[in-house]
């Protein structure tokens, strides 16, 4: 390794990482200068480990998200077993998607017995994860989907997504087309500390002290008065590439997010060594 003031863990969990990161751990916790994002932290944030992370802290509201194999799906969808027996509080609707998956792909939600049978036809995948789907819509009947940054403990906004479809990633949102939708969003950023970072400071905050992460992002949405949870990732994507001409507010936001990691670094960096 080169001479360091410290070191970030950049590795996001998945399957194919936990190996690496339990690798990691007792080489990191006694590394010889200060760490941020624990690698024994990072591996808990699967989706049914999160849950057991954060299911149950204040002004958060999140469905069980349990791992299950193909045959186990297999017996629900031909009644042979009840999705109660599968999943704590379940209940159809339900979202089914494969492990390891992100950005929606094989992601559905499946209305009935038929129609989890009817998923699987289209699937080759052998482990999927299930949980009841909970209706986030708002009034005007549009879904909000958002991306809290936390670092150091601080929230920060990343993006706000819109869209008339449940499953929304921001790629899909058609926030370039809307005029309207970049306005709220560019409204959300610039209220951020008074507005959404205000409503849900006490969820925020217990998502930060539960990972016990430096740096975690929160994809999420607002259900109910609550903090509706959908993942929390320490590798999710936040940046400043987005178009100037259309997203003029965001590179201020970004700036103040990247200004904050940087300081997040360096405030590291003036710790004492773990050896000193």
């Amino acid at each position: 390794m080169p001479d360091h003031d410290a070191v970030f863990v950049a590795i996001g969990e998945c399957d194919d990482n936990q190996a690496l990161l339990r690798q990691l751990e007792p080489i990191l916790a006694a590394w010889p200068r200060p760490v941020l994002n624990a690698p024994v932290r990072i591996a808990r944030l699967s989706r049914d480990g999160a849950y057991a992370l954060l299911g149950d802290a204040p002004g958060v509201v999140m469905p069980a998200s349990v791992r299950c194999k193909r045959a186990t799906l297999e017996e629900i969808g031909s009644g042979a077993l009840t999705l109660a027996a599968a999943l704590p509080d379940g209940a159809f609707p339900i979202i089914i998607r494969p492990v390891g998956s992100h950005a929606g792909h094989g992601l559905i939600k499946a209305q009935d017995r038929a129609a989890v049978l009817e998923y699987l036809r289209g699937m080759a995948d052998t482990h999927f994860y299930i949980a009841r789907f909970i209706d986030y819509s708002d009034a005007d009947g549009l879904f909000r989907k958002y991306r809290v940054v936390l670092i150091d403990g601080q929230a920060y906004a990343g993006h706000m997504a819109i869209s008339p479809r449940w499953m929304i990633h921001y790629l899909n949102a058609d926030m370039t087309e809307s005029a309207a939708h970049r306005a709220e969003e560019a409204d959300f950023m610039a209220g951020f500390d008074t507005g959404f970072g205000r409503r849900h400071a006490a969820a925020l905050a217990a998502i930060a002290a539960r990972t016990g992460l430096d740096y975690v992002t929160v994809d999420c949405a607002e259900a109910g008065g609550k903090l509706l949870i959908f993942e929390v990732d320490s590798g999710a994507v936040v940046h400043a590439m987005d178009p100037v001409n259309l997203f003029p507010y965001k590179r201020p936001q970004m700036r103040k997010v990247f200004a904050a990691f940087r300081a997040m670094l360096e405030k590291a960096a003036r710790r004492p060594s773990p050896a000193t």
